[in-house]
């Protein structure tokens, strides 16, 4: 994690506090307690593009359907729900 300023300091010095959240996420705290984080436009777009959305199945295409049913697990990360786990 990047920078941790209180909101106060976030009023008096935005232009620091801007420039280090170009870099890495800055912490805002607010009476000690984290009320917010400023990030730079391309870490919100690539956080927003990567956020999970849910919807109704049957909002979903037949395309879509299509490929949800042709999809396969890649024998290296297969699993048998039957079989004992190889974790200790």
């Amino acid at each position: 994690m990047g920078l941790k300023v209180s909101s106060s300091e976030v009023q008096r010095q935005f232009g620091r506090v801007h420039d280090a959240a170009m870099k890495a996420p800055v912490e805002i705290q607010c009476h000690g307690r984290v009320t917010a984080y400023l990030v730079s436009a391309d870490t919100f777009r690539q956080m927003w593009e990567s956020y999970r959305r849910s919807f109704y199945v049957s909002e979903l295409t037949d395309e879509e359907m299509a490929l949800i049913s042709a999809a396969r697990v890649p024998e290296d990360l297969d699993w048998d729900a039957d079989e004992p786990s190889a974790a200790p």
